[in-house]
């Protein structure tokens, strides 16, 4: 393995633990976001924006800003989803993917349209500035220094689940509604909280893409990420202290097709195809589970 293909592989894969880390607390209350994909586009493209306008400012103050307003901004996103929950019994799963499902068309217009930027034939926004981008730490690889405080993340998303009383009531709402009613567990505060963190952290995600990786919101950078998230958090078990390993074994299985289909020449995406079986795997894995559940 050259130090290209592990820098691309741990690169993938931290992006993987953040919005992983977001799929896994949701899915402990009981839920799924199903919204990745469109809440990393939208903060990779609002953090991009925002870049612009902060021209100014010390790079570390710029960049903590953008992960604030991104992780607040995606928040707001699952909030509605779990608001359409809460007061009208929506589909959590069902609004998470819909709202997504709406943002991409949306962000892919500004990109091509009013926020388009002047320089080449790129589909994208303006690069940001050179001082704004995370320092590499394996080139020619994109792998850079978020990767230390990312590998962090997961570790602190699996203590805080399950060594802190909120974190419990979380776990405890995702195994059992009705003992957690008897329980006298604030089910609605819960459910909000989680789908707050699920946000945010695909928002942080999406910050992390456009100043470790991308350096400008291009048209469908978001491929992908968002369901690979979700495959890592499910191959976990929705632990996060399994996220880790989850999230490289998946990064480099995608990794390695994509370098062995461009290497044969080949026309179409292998790693779509290996995700496609991964996650019905997981899925069928997951079906006999409940079923077995039932049956007891």
């Amino acid at each position: 393995m050259t130090p290209f293909f592990i820098g691309t592989v741990l690169n993938l894969a931290s992006l993987y633990m953040i919005a992983g880390v977001g799929c896994t607390i949701l899915k402990r209350c009981g839920e799924y976001n199903l919204g990745g994909e469109g809440q990393i586009y939208f903060s990779g493209f609002f953090c991009a924006i925002l870049l612009q306008h902060f021209q100014n400012f010390p790079p570390f103050l710029a960049v903590s800003l953008c992960l604030i307003i991104c992780f607040i901004l995606t928040s707001l996103i699952t909030l509605f989803s779990a608001f359409l929950k809460d007061k009208f019994n929506a589909d959590f799963l069902f609004t998470s993917f819909i709202i997504s499902s709406a943002i991409i068309p949306l962000i892919n217009g500004l990109i091509t349209g009013r926020f388009r930027g002047t320089t080449g034939n790129l589909l994208a926004t303006e690069f940001i500035k050179e001082s704004f981008r995370f320092t590499q730490i394996l080139p020619p690889s994109k792998l850079n220094i978020s990767f230390f405080a990312i590998i962090l993340i997961p570790i602190i998303a699996g203590l805080f689940l399950f060594r802190t009383k909120l974190g419990r009531e979380i776990c405890l709402c995702g195994v059992s509604k009705e003992f957690a009613l008897y329980a006298g567990i604030n089910q609605k505060k819960t459910f909000y909280i989680a789908s707050l963190l699920s946000g945010g952290f695909h928002g942080i995600c999406g910050v992390i893409a456009i100043c470790g990786t991308y350096y400008t919101c291009h048209l469908g950078f978001h491929a992908s990420l968002g369901w690979n998230a979700l495959s890592a958090c499910l191959i976990a078990f929705a632990n996060p202290f399994l996220i880790i390993p989850s999230s490289i074994f998946l990064a480099l299985i995608i990794t390695s097709a994509n370098n062995f289909a461009l290497y044969n020449n080949f026309n179409f995406d292998m790693s779509g195809i290996i995700q496609a079986v991964i996650m019905f795997v997981i899925s069928f894995s997951i079906f006999q589970n409940n079923f077995s559940r039932k049956k007891k």
